[in-house]
């Protein structure tokens, strides 16, 4: 499927995926149609659905923090057509979330705390997480979903290298680590 055939589907669907976005569906069968139409674009482009505070839906183009899907994105993005009442966003954007719930497991954003050290080319960091089991994946996937969300996706990708996993004592933290909001602004720094 070219970007083209991608997009011109998805504006057969939009009001579809604008009511799933807006509603508490019981139904994801418009989701799960967009993440297979995505899959036969490019197997490693997966959607994200939002909406924000000017009632504009949003479709962030994701490859999961893989970077072999930088290019697919970029070009399906490149393509994308002006949608009224949409943005179209390529990659998670560097902010703040709060809580985030990945397969039943849930933790603040307080919970990790990252020690890094830069190379000449890449940050690679420690990661050291309250509660942290070295047996559970979830730890690991919510770990990285966070750092997609405070640094951002794009610049993981680009900037970050190797990533430990360790466990984060219950009271503050090792010596010489920041805060993933800190964090951010040590990675902006480096553009």
């Amino acid at each position: 499927m070219t970007a083209k055939e991608f997009w011109d589907w998805f504006l057969t669907r939009e009001k579809d995926i604008a009511h799933f976005i807006n509603s508490k569906p019981d139904d994801y069968s418009v989701f799960e149609e967009l993440m297979n139409t995505l899959n036969r674009y490019h197997e490693l482009v997966i959607p994200e659905l939002t909406g924000d505070k000017e009632n504009n839906n949003i479709l962030i183009l994701s490859c999961d923090g893989r970077r072999d899907g930088i290019e697919p994105v970029e070009r399906l993005f490149g393509s994308a057509p002006k949608i009224p009442g949409w943005k179209i966003q390529k990659f998670r954007a560097p902010g703040h979330v709060g809580e985030i719930n990945y397969g039943g497991l849930a933790f603040e954003s307080d919970a990790v705390a990252v020690r890094y050290d830069h190379d000449g080319a890449m940050y690679n960091i420690e990661l050291f997480i309250r509660g942290y089991k070295e047996n559970d994946d979830r730890y690991k996937a919510l770990a990285f979903l966070y750092l997609d969300h405070f640094v951002g996706e794009y610049n993981v990708m680009t900037k970050v290298g190797a990533i430990e996993f360790k466990k984060r004592p219950i009271l503050g933290g090792p010596k010489g680590t920041v805060t993933l909001q800190e964090f951010r602004a040590i990675v902006e720094r480096l553009n």
